[in-house]
């Protein structure tokens, strides 16, 4: 589906030195308890996680948890775990541990911890649009309609600007394939970072269980790339056998 914007970075690719990747990692999922720590192939899915993204370039690679069991199997991975406090949302546990680690980069990336298949080209992507400090970048991509219609998978309505207008776990818009499905990963400035977290939550985004419908009422942009990557974003037993299944080949 036409509307985002193309996520290819051309020849020569972003330089992310001045990049932080914050990944937020609760212990308590309601479908898969203790999901961070899940077993995939031999690794926990958080670890999966990390070692995607260890050799991007990056200016800071870390966790940001709740969990001492967490935090453990992190650091003893060789990567930085920071301990942060209650936190509504996910966004929120990462400002808190931006904040922490010192505020570092320009650039500061949110990735679900539950996406075992990121890699730095996600992070190449979301870096050909700048960030701006009312303005968070995230990727999208197609998906047939035919394969939309479970709620764990969030489909974003793009304009043609390439602005989200609405994300929703319902197949929307009404008639079109494909759909764009909604990727787990944002880019944000340290403004907008600061204005997502702060957005609080609304009926809206209590309603969809989706943090960045709050983002867009309280008026911040959301540039949507498309990109053709793939991902099993694990939110349930069936998601992590595939996850399993993937690294077992």
């Amino acid at each position: 589906m036409a509307g985002g914007l193309s996520g290819s970075a051309g020849p020569s690719r972003p330089d992310l030195s001045d990049t932080a990747v914050i990944i937020p990692a609760r212990f308590g999922s309601s479908r898969l308890p203790g999901k961070p720590l899940a077993d995939v192939a031999g690794t926990p899915l958080v670890v999966r996680v990390l070692n995607g993204l260890k050799d991007s370039g990056l200016h800071t690679l870390a966790v940001a948890t709740d969990d001492l069991r967490i935090v453990e199997t992190v650091r003893s991975a060789g990567f930085t775990a920071i301990m942060t406090g209650p936190a509504s949302t996910g966004t929120e546990r990462v400002f808190a541990a931006w904040e922490e680690l010192g505020c570092p980069g320009s650039r500061i990336v949110n990735v679900q911890g539950d996406e075992p298949l990121v890699n730095s080209g996600w992070i190449q992507a979301l870096a050909t649009v700048q960030a701006s400090p009312d303005r968070i970048v995230t990727l999208a991509r197609d998906v047939p309609t035919t394969s939309a219609g479970s709620p764990d998978l969030v489909k974003v309505v793009v304009s043609r600007a390439g602005r989200a207008v609405y994300f929703s776990r319902l197949p929307v818009p009404w008639g079109a394939d494909p759909l764009l499905e909604h990727m787990g990963v944002y880019a944000f400035s340290p403004g907008s970072l600061r204005s997502a977290a702060g957005a609080g939550t609304t009926a809206l985004s209590s309603t969809e269980r989706l943090e960045q419908l709050a983002w867009l009422e309280a008026g911040l942009e959301i540039i949507v790339v498309e990109c053709g990557f793939r991902s099993i974003s694990v939110d349930t037993t069936e998601d992590l056998e595939r996850a399993v299944e993937h690294f077992s080949r």
